[in-house]
């Protein structure tokens, strides 16, 4: 079974990836439309984050949910041709190139 993550480690994750985004907790709280003392209640684990929440904050840092349950130990298996595809997406400055990119991606998996 997986391990379950605490608060404190979903937080100290928040608090991660927010960092390498390069916004600031004001700013990621006035996206996710909660005040910057919540944020920093669900950065030091003070709060739990239900899921609408949760989907929020990993919406405006553009990353996955699953990005809040992961270690730096675990590693999603991927194949050459996803690492590539991976690692070229994240290397596109503009993110509105970005997002037409995952507008397409999901389209076509809808087609098929």
């Amino acid at each position: 079974m997986a391990k379950i993550r605490t608060s404190d480690e979903i937080g100290f994750r928040l608090k991660q990836l927010r960092e390498q985004a390069g916004i600031s907790q004001e700013k990621l709280a006035e996206l996710v439309g909660i005040s910057k003392y919540q944020m920093q209640k669900y950065e030091y684990g003070k709060d739990m984050m239900n899921t609408e929440k949760l989907q929020l904050v990993a919406g405006a840092l553009s990353v996955p949910v699953q990005e809040f349950f992961i270690t730096g130990e675990e590693v999603l298996p991927l194949k050459v041709s996803e690492k590539i595809l991976l690692d070229s997406f994240r290397a596109i400055p503009d993110k509105t190139i970005q997002e037409s990119i995952l507008k397409i991606t999901t389209n076509a998996t809808r087609q098929g």
